[in-house]
């Protein structure tokens, strides 16, 4: 009668394989999930950056597009008569309009350190794009020089939801003599002014 051998797979260990307690294998497992995650994370990073980045290329194209757009008509007003407000260099106000919708409009004020300015863009009424600017007189051995102004600092905000204050800021330089302001809603005053101005 001729022998059969049984194999026993459980007991055999298949050679040059490498095999794991139970707990080494579940912190293996649980690295390798972490490291999906990771990557899933960083994905999402990328692609809300893409957006972000794409969302301020459409933005800066439709303020190219107001600042090319030669059929707007530009109204100056005389920002002290508007405000009441008297300071060192005076002020003026400038509003680009198609018929009584505002695109854009810019806000200087002279002071005796330099000069303010806010520039802000519109579509549908809506601001797309705040900038804020401070420029500083010139600081010499004899004092200031009145004759140049050097730029200190400079912000910009694309909005994404003006309601809600959604948006990227970009700031270059530091502020000097201007004060931050404490919200998006600060640039509204200038909004009002410039409709009620060109409704005069």
């Amino acid at each position: 009668m001729q022998k059969v051998k049984v194999s026993n797979q459980c007991a055999e260990k298949p050679k040059n394989r490498v095999t794991f307690c139970p707990a080494t294998t579940h912190i293996l497992n649980v690295v390798h999930q972490m490291k999906n995650v990771f990557f899933i994370i960083l994905f999402l990073i990328g692609l809300l950056t893409f957006g972000q980045e794409n969302n301020l290329e459409q933005i800066d194209r439709k303020v190219n597009l107001i600042d090319l757009n030669s059929e707007l008509t530009i109204n100056e007003f005389d920002w002290v008569e508007l405000t009441g407000i008297v300071t060192d260099g005076g002020g003026i106000l400038k509003v680009w309009k198609s018929n009584n919708n505002i695109h854009k409009v810019v806000q200087e004020i002279g002071l005796s350190y330099g000069r303010i300015r806010t520039t802000i863009y519109l579509t549908n009424e809506i601001p797309i794009k705040v900038i804020e600017t401070e420029e500083n007189f010139e600081q010499t051995d004899d004092g200031l020089n009145y004759s140049k102004l050097d730029q200190v600092f400079k912000q910009e905000f694309f909005v994404f939801n003006w309601e809600m204050g959604e948006g990227k800021y970009k700031k270059t330089g530091k502020r000097v003599m201007s004060e931050s302001g404490c919200s998006h809603f600060d640039y509204e005053p200038i909004i009002e002014r410039a409709q009620k101005a060109i409704t005069k």
